[in-house]
């Protein structure tokens, strides 16, 4: 089997309503999906998101150069072919490849990814995500969430650092979570999450107030920056605070995220499936981790709009013996109910993995065209 062509195509679609993460606002919801084509019919399928032109540019420039005519299943091989050529950027196209690569090789054996990386479960307990919003509308959809059966949730705060209240005033960060609390019953798992907006100060108020309500972890209270002072922010605030802190989301392959991890900076590291370089590297870091005792909850871009990412991190979890819960955005659009012939459904709280070969999800063509703005094939 060799590797004949990649195409890529941007889809986007307008948010259901304005989406809100930290700093971060967006009312139109895409990404980049990746298909790469053998000369033996089998196509696989991953996703992305970098600006299109620089990725259709380092598509042809850097990627199908290394990789056309080789074996789409020598997976170590080709990602070993990619990192040199992509750390520099764009780097979520290591990790989209990757995804591609072991989607070809479940079909071409006929098994799950999971079942390739010597499955440890059949189902994944997600959380759901919803964007970041006033209290009395988080407490509507905090009900709405448990009639539907979920019971983890992750709530993002930090409204005073991003203009939904008086800058600096944490009144609304606590009472969104106390309310929460109050309406979810001591039983729900609950995440929060600042989404990088945090002081240290402001974080270690916040942090008492989460272990006294029970909160499961605290995540990303400081701006990522890849570098030690990260690192420090971390180690100082994890050693006057009991309630499990947890960040990584920003780490690209292992290199970036053994430090983290060896330094005991989080208790929880979440790299993300396709961001930190694929698949390959996720089952990585988290093998690393698991020996500090560290679990794994990996992070998963609400920005998308679509369900393969999700996908990808599912099985990957479903290999883990220590792995913790999957992130699952929170609203509905075309693109996460048209795009894939059959959508994935949580039950109960719970995803389960797919018994079909590969990701065990296959593009609807026709969904694509209507909500495809880009594409471009290299071969």
């Amino acid at each position: 089997m060799k590797i004949v062509s990649v195409t890529l195509s941007e889809v986007s679609y307008p948010a259901p309503t304005t989406l809100r993460w930290g700093r971060n606002a967006v009312d139109v919801v895409g990404g980049i999906v990746i298909q790469v084509h053998t000369d033996e019919g089998i196509t696989g399928l991953g996703e992305f998101q970098t600006p299109f032109g620089q990725a259709a540019q380092a598509l042809k420039d850097q990627v199908l150069p290394r990789i056309r005519g080789e074996d789409p299943r020598n997976i170590e091989r080709l990602w070993e072919l990619l990192y040199p050529a992509l750390r520099g950027g764009p780097r979520n196209l290591l990790g989209g490849l990757d995804v591609a690569f072991w989607d070809i090789l479940g079909k071409s054996s006929g098994q799950p990814i999971a079942r390739l990386l010597g499955q440890y479960t059949d189902r994944v307990m997600v959380y759901i995500a919803p964007s970041m919003k006033q209290p009395e509308v988080v407490a509507d959809e905090c009900r709405q969430f448990r009639a539907e059966g979920y019971q983890a949730i992750k709530l993002r705060i930090g409204l005073g650092q991003v203009g939904l209240a008086e800058p600096g005033d944490m009144k609304k960060d606590f009472q969104i979570v106390e309310q929460a609390r109050e309406i979810l019953g001591d039983d729900f798992v609950i995440g929060v999450d600042t989404d990088k907006t945090y002081e240290h100060t402001m974080a270690l108020r916040m942090a008492d107030r989460l272990w006294e309500l029970g909160a499961a972890w605290f995540e990303e209270p400081f701006q990522f920056r890849g570098d030690e002072q990260y690192i420090r922010e971390f180690k100082r605030l994890g050693q006057m605070i009991r309630v499990p802190l947890s960040g990584g989301q920003g780490c690209f392959t292992r290199f970036e995220c053994g430090e983290l991890i060896a330094q005991h900076a989080v208790d929880i590291v979440q790299p993300d499936c396709v961001g930190c370089g694929g698949i390959s590297e996720l089952r990585r870091i988290a093998a690393l981790a698991s020996v500090w005792g560290i679990p794994c909850m990996p992070h998963v871009s609400c920005g998308c709009g679509y369900d393969i990412r999700v996908m990808a991190t599912l099985h990957v979890l479903a290999s883990l013996p220590s792995a913790l819960y999957l992130c699952y955005p929170a609203y509905p659009t075309p693109l996460r109910t048209e795009l894939l012939t059959e959508p994935p459904r949580v039950v109960d709280g719970y995803l389960t993995v797919p018994e079909k070969p590969g990701l065990g999800i296959e593009l609807d063509p026709d969904a694509l065209a209507r909500y495809r703005v880009n594409e471009t094939t290299v071969g």
